[in-house]
């Protein structure tokens, strides 16, 4: 049979997925396509001098916990948003699909979701970037400092040699499996980088944790035609999974003018894998972080990394700033971006 003709409706596969089969990652895929979570945008990371120089030469990110970040709400927001929610909803279902909101109730405050792929609700640590190339809202957290926005390259992540991210610690630990010679490491516990956009109005708030809860009891009622309780399990642990992966993308709307997206970790680790939490000082906060490598498509070292811009903030030395990490760039084997950077657009200077 010719299927050329015939193309692959992946949309329609992953709503299965979802709804019949209960899987947490096909129904976090479409409602992130259904809201606009996935975009194709150039992000930025915005960071002081300091890190822009961790960044670069050890071509690392950061991932900081989001309980010790400047909105106090992270996490608790989405959680609260469904908590409301699903009790409004209890009324108007049917007893067995009562049951499922009930256990979801419970689940909201876990630290680790029930389903078969556990997130976690203590150890959420995130990456995170902006659509918004210069922004003034972000430059005031560096005062009379320069702070620096890295501009990544979608279209340069995703295509050859490309970028992914991998805990450090992994890393290390494969190559030393393949006697220290990076290019023999064959890809394993990679991420593509792909931030996920965090949503701020409430209409699409309360719209996505409807659908969500939608996808949960369809999922109910798909299963419970063979097993009424073998779809209670199925539809709970589903349901579960999915709220704990999409609480961190849902946040304030005092915070929209940061147009964050984000790359979350918070998966439940194995007690044998080798991970590792870090600790620094940040504003008198003892701040948990955990380190990623950047590395190419192949989990090979970046020739290159993927930046389409640097721009450096507004401070009072500007210009200094902008003439040393040029000097920077030159001297460590990176001078193919120094063209690239420029100073921001905004003449703000902390008074």
């Amino acid at each position: 049979m010719d299927v050329s003709n015939h193309p692959v409706d992946f949309e329609s596969m992953l709503k299965f997925s979802a709804e019949f089969s209960g899987n947490p990652i096909s129904g976090m895929s479409v409602l992130g396509r259904q809201f606009g979570l996935l975009k194709i945008n150039n992000v930025y990371h915005y960071t002081d001098i300091s890190g822009f120089i961790s960044i670069m030469e050890n071509h690392e990110l950061w991932a900081s916990h989001i309980a010790f970040m400047n909105d106090k709400s992270e996490y608790l927001h989405g959680k609260e948003l469904f908590r409301e929610r699903i009790l409004q909803r209890i009324a108007n279902v049917s007893e067995p699909e009562k049951q499922v909101l009930q256990n979801i109730i419970k689940s909201l405050d876990k630290e680790i979701s029930d389903g078969v792929f556990p997130i976690s609700s203590k150890d959420v640590f995130s990456i995170s970037f902006s659509y918004n190339r210069d922004s003034l809202e972000m430059w005031r957290g560096y005062g009379k400092e320069s702070g620096v926005a890295i501009g990544f390259d979608f279209s340069q992540c995703h295509s050859l040699p490309g970028m992914c991210l991998i805990r450090k610690e992994m890393y290390e630990k494969l190559l030393e499996k393949y006697n220290n010679i990076p290019e023999n490491v064959c890809p394993k516990y990679e991420h593509h980088f792909f931030p996920i956009s965090v949503l701020y109005e409430d209409k699409k708030k309360l719209e996505l944790v409807e659908q969500a809860i939608d996808m949960g009891l369809t999922c109910f009622n798909n299963q419970a035609k063979s097993s009424a309780e073998i779809a209670t399990i199925a539809a709970s642990d589903f349901l579960s999974d999915l709220i704990f992966r999409l609480n961190p993308q849902l946040k304030h709307r005092g915070f929209s003018g940061e147009a964050e997206c984000r790359f979350v970790d918070n998966s439940v680790k194995r007690s044998d894998e080798a991970y590792r939490i870090h600790y620094r000082n940040r504003g008198g906060i003892v701040l948990p972080y955990v380190k990623y490598k950047l590395m190419d498509l192949n989990c090979k070292p970046l020739s290159k990394i993927p930046i389409c811009e640097i721009v450096v903030g507004p401070g009072l030395k500007q210009s200094k700033t902008i003439d040393s990490i040029k000097y920077f760039l030159e001297k460590n084997q990176m001078s193919y971006l120094v063209n690239k950077v420029h100073a921001s657009d905004i003449p703000y200077i902390e008074t």
